[in-house]
């Protein structure tokens, strides 16, 4: 399936994690083993696949996305990964649904408005378990935008470790919380 999306996202130019960004965030995954993922902006689905692909079978994701059409997508193309009944998709402003979301997490994928990163990371961090990852997509691209929450990352507190992974273009930024 992310083959296919890999095809029709390069040629329609949709803006999607990708390859060389799904490697790293695969890893990540198959590395710490979480079980409980967020997902904040899921476009048609292509990272959400990925990411409840890879988690342990036990391993849930809940993907955040504010258009109500493109949720349906996501919520389709799970299904037909195979992937329905461990990805949990729900439309609506995620600065409004995190803090209605019950329980902790242990993985974060925020990949929606820039401008709204450190907002989305402030109210996800008492939903945070120690040890979590926080995967920020477009930290290259759109480095202005997303400055205060790259500031909070890197900030010296002890409350982060962050690194940055270049992709030439773009980058993303992989924190872990430390609590």
């Amino acid at each position: 399936m992310l083959a296919l999306m890999d095809r029709a996202t390069t040629l329609w130019r949709i803006p999607v994690v990708g390859r060389a960004k799904g490697r790293v965030i695969r890893r990540l995954i198959e590395r710490r083993r979480p079980t409980r993922a967020i997902e904040i902006g899921s476009l048609l689905g292509y990272s959400a696949i990925l990411i409840a692909g890879t988690l342990p079978p036990r391993g849930r994701l809940t993907c955040l996305e504010s258009n109500p059409y493109l949720a349906k997508f996501v919520k389709s193309n799970a299904e037909v990964a195979g992937l329905g009944r461990r990805v949990k998709v729900v439309a609506g402003d995620a600065l409004r649904i995190i803090p209605l979301l019950s329980g902790r997490f242990d993985f974060v994928l925020i990949d929606a408005a820039k401008e709204d990163y450190l907002d989305y990371l402030r109210q996800l961090e008492p939903k945070l378990v120690p040890g979590a990852a926080v995967v920020a997509d477009n930290t290259g691209v759109f480095r202005r935008e997303v400055a205060p929450y790259l500031e909070h990352v890197r900030d010296a507190n002890g409350r982060w470790q962050s690194r940055a992974y270049d992709f030439g273009d773009d980058a993303i930024e992989v924190s872990i919380f430390r609590a």
